[in-house]
């Protein structure tokens, strides 16, 4: 017991040293404004940095980046095909797979692949 305390104790102090150095070391001042802006090779920046982008843009990434998960998803399917139950496979891929469908079917029905000019 004393030694989960003294453990605990410990990593509480060195916890606390740490986030109190790098409060003291990382404190910017105001002569570090100039190195905040974005820099274009010695020119003005033209546009806004935080300016925002289309909704089409972030619709396809979000789709790409769904399409990703379900690529990682469905690989190990295949070859575990020959190491478990037959059953349980069929019965998990096509719970996976109708999962798929379904979304695809809302995403149609919602119109979100369409775009709107």
């Amino acid at each position: 017991m004393m030694i989960f305390i003294f453990v605990s104790l410990t990593s509480l102090i060195v916890t606390l040293i740490l986030m109190s150095l790098s409060l003291v070391i990382s404190k910017k001042s105001n002569n570090m404004r100039e190195k905040m802006i974005p820099f274009e090779c010695g020119f003005n920046f033209f546009n806004f940095a935080r300016m925002p982008f289309s909704m089409q843009f972030f619709l396809i990434a979000i789709i790409f980046i769904v399409f990703d998960v379900e690529i990682i998803l469905i690989v190990p399917l295949i070859p575990s095909i020959f190491k478990v139950n037959l059953i349980k496979w069929t019965t998990t891929s096509l719970t996976f797979l109708v999962i798929l469908i379904l979304g695809i079917l809302l995403e149609w029905k919602e119109k979100t692949f369409e775009w709107k000019k």
